[in-house]
């Protein structure tokens, strides 16, 4: 008896150890949540962000709502992480401001009100992501003709995303293994661009940035791209070119005009296998003299022209991959207007001996091409001076000169001027106008009989003498009839 009564005793000796060392920590849990109060914070964490360039609070802890203000000094949220740029964020009270993955630990130390409380959540900072459609070059992409698709180094600067923050412009490049216009024509049958092939990010901010495809998956979200080709507008300017014209000497034809001439392209300005024409439209006028300066006159000078010509491409070549750069073209070297070849033909002229010599005066003739002649000057050209004949004043036959004539854009021919000048014997005039005859032999001593003279004054006093008889006899028959 005594023996089980000991064992009853040591067992319950146990259990009361045991309920003890159980109940103890409970009473001691339940002092402390007496001591901080029934209420529980609010621990609220964001979800996965996007990269904004400033620094990101990924979790925050509130009161209960009406309930009383946490105690700032007790809230505590650290981050730590990997960047999307493969470093590594310590643990840190400072939220991360980059793009990466980050394990966000909150926590609230109990007071009288609220109970303790700590949570954790991983959270993503995402990249910006970037559209193909809004790459932009920092001024318009283009080139000079050249013959082929390559973009010069000069053509493309400043190759950016209008997704990019403003922040971050100077921090962030992109970069491509080459570029290549889609067409190396001036004007093609489609807008031209320029294709960048494979694309990537790079600077101290680039990987917050990555180049996403436009177009949604099925699970509403779009998809970064790992292989990726932009393209941009772009347009190919025409080459300039300079067009020359070669002119010709021409006989004087009282107009500034140049009636032969070539138009061409200077060959240094075409790409290499390429061949172009220059054709005149009808208004075409090409002028002997300087620029807006036209000269008719006899001459050394220049040739130019004003407009009214077209490049035309030869053998395929197109021309609206060039452009004229002088619309106002001038020859390189000088022609000459050489002086038109005209026939002077005096008049014979006559005068009495001892009188004043009249004017000389001529006809021209234009010799046109040899065979053939034509009246008179060009458009309103005159002659200045005048003939000459040969010195005399004796009766005779005189030879007839050019003398002072001229026109220093003619050269002057003088034709037929022999005897054209004749001084003729005072005698001879009066007694060709007075009724008298007179030799005009050798030596003037032979006399030449002539006819009578009609005697007209006779026949008019005969006339008169019978019409005085008819009236004195009319009246006197008159008288005896009354």
């Amino acid at each position: 008896m005594k023996k089980t009564k000991s064992i009853r005793l040591f067992l319950c000796l146990v259990l009361m150890i045991i309920l003890n060392l159980v109940c103890f920590p409970i009473g001691i849990l339940a002092e402390n949540q007496t001591d901080q109060g029934a209420l529980v914070p609010v621990i609220a964490f964001s979800l996965d962000t996007f990269y904004n360039g400033e620094p990101q609070a990924l979790a925050m802890v509130n009161p209960v709502a009406e309930g009383p203000d946490l105690i700032s000094e007790r809230i505590k949220i650290t981050y730590k992480g990997i960047q999307t740029n493969g470093e590594t964020f310590p643990l840190s009270t400072i939220p991360p401001s980059e793009a990466g993955t980050y394990q966000v630990f909150a926590a609230y130390e109990g007071d009288e009100a609220y109970q303790s409380i700590e949570d954790k959540k991983e959270i993503q900072i995402k990249p910006i992501e970037l559209k193909t459609s809004e790459f932009l070059a920092e001024k318009p992409i283009t080139k000079i003709y050249d013959g082929n698709t390559t973009v010069p180094e000069n053509a493309l600067k400043g190759l950016g995303n209008r997704g990019v923050l403003d922040a971050d412009i100077n921090k962030v490049s992109f970069d491509y293994k080459f570029a290549s216009f889609l067409f190396k024509d001036v004007k093609p049958a489609n807008p031209n661009v320029v294709i960048l092939k494979e694309i990537t990010i790079s600077g101290d901010k680039g990987k917050n940035y990555r180049i996403v495809d436009e177009k949604i998956d099925e699970k509403n979200e779009t998809k970064p791209l790992t292989s990726i080709d932009i393209s941009l507008a772009a347009d190919i300017l025409p080459k300039p070119v300079e067009v020359l014209l070669v002119g010709q000497d021409k006989v004087y034809d009282g107009t500034p005009n140049l009636h032969d001439y070539q138009l061409s392209v200077n060959k240094t300005d075409l790409i290499k296998g390429e061949k172009l024409a220059t054709l005149a439209t009808a208004d075409f006028y090409p002028y002997y003299g300087a620029v807006n300066i036209r000269q008719k006159d006899v001459g050394n000078y220049y040739v130019w022209a004003s407009g009214g010509f077209y490049l035309s491409g030869v053998d395929g070549a197109n021309a609206e991959n060039y452009s004229i750069n002088n619309q106002t073209i001038i020859s390189r070297k000088k022609y000459n207007i050489t002086p038109a070849t005209v026939t002077v033909i005096p008049a014979y002229v006559s005068k009495i001996q001892g009188q004043a010599d009249p004017a000389l005066t001529y006809s021209v003739w234009q010799d046109d091409s040899g065979d053939s002649f034509n009246k008179g000057l060009y458009a309103d050209d005159v002659m200045f001076g005048s003939l000459e004949r040969e010195a005399g004043e004796v009766v005779g036959t005189y030879d007839i000169y050019l003398g002072s004539l001229n026109n220093s854009n003619y050269r002057l021919n003088l034709a037929d001027g022999a005897n054209k000048f004749e001084i003729l014997k005072k005698a001879a005039v009066v007694a060709i106008y007075g009724g008298n005859d007179y030799s005009h032999g050798g030596n003037g001593a032979t006399e030449k009989e002539t006819e009578s003279p009609v005697p007209y004054m006779s026949i008019a006093l005969l006339l008169l003498l019978l019409i005085a008889g008819a009236i004195f006899f009319g009246k006197n028959r008159l008288t005896k009839m009354d």
